[in-house]
């Protein structure tokens, strides 16, 4: 073998091992990019599970907090509902003579001072029970929740009609003075019999104290 047939040979194994290397760089190279490619795209997977978890998390503590911020005021806001006149049903166009249908009458149109002046009076008069109810609903569409709760309470002393009605409207007045323990009492005792007058907002309403 010549010396240029040698030279040859070997220019040739450096061009077959150049050629060898560069295609194994090459080859390495795609295999990095696309395991870089892969772990990309997994943190991005990774990091959209993240986000969407964390704003999962916000929102339940959100709603979970505005929930707990349901306050007893905004509570007796929201089951309170002036209690109709099921007692002394008003004819309208008729002449009207008798306290007792006065009274009502002004209850009717929500001139609550002046029916409960009335009720009061007839109460002591007449000694008819229900309208010891009927004072204690004047009293709280007039804001005074101390003086409903005493006529709820004198109340309790008779089994008309309206007793059953009557725990309800006592409930939601401890409830909007803040006096949550004793609502939660009356509740309970609501809740004992299916019977009883909003047994279903009772319970409802109980589980959100």
């Amino acid at each position: 073998q010549t010396n240029s047939e040698f030279k040859e040979q070997v220019e040739f194994e450096e061009k077959v091992k150049k050629s060898i290397f560069q295609q194994e760089h090459t080859h390495l190279k795609q295999q990095l990019q696309h395991v870089e490619k892969t772990i990309s795209s997994k943190h991005k997977r990774n990091t959209w599970y993240l986000v969407a978890a964390s704003i999962v998390i916000l929102l339940s503590v959100s709603i979970l907090r505005n929930f707990n911020s349901a306050t007893p005021k905004k509570l007796f806001d929201t089951y309170y509902t002036v209690a109709s006149n099921t007692s002394h049903p008003i004819v309208r166009d008729t002449n009207v003579s008798d306290t007792l249908t006065k009274a009502f009458i002004a209850y009717e149109s929500k001139q609550y001072a002046q029916a409960q002046a009335l009720f009061s009076t007839l109460y002591h008069t007449t000694n008819n029970s229900e309208l010891l109810f009927y004072e204690g609903i004047c009293y709280l569409e007039m804001g005074n929740t101390t003086l409903a709760i005493e006529a709820f309470i004198k109340h309790k002393n008779f089994n008309d009609k309206l007793a059953s009605k009557r725990n309800w409207y006592l409930a939601l007045a401890y409830l909007k003075n803040n006096n949550v323990s004793k609502a939660k009492n009356i509740l309970k005792e609501i809740t004992t019999s299916s019977t009883n007058y909003n047994y279903t907002k009772a319970k409802d309403l109980l589980s959100k104290l």
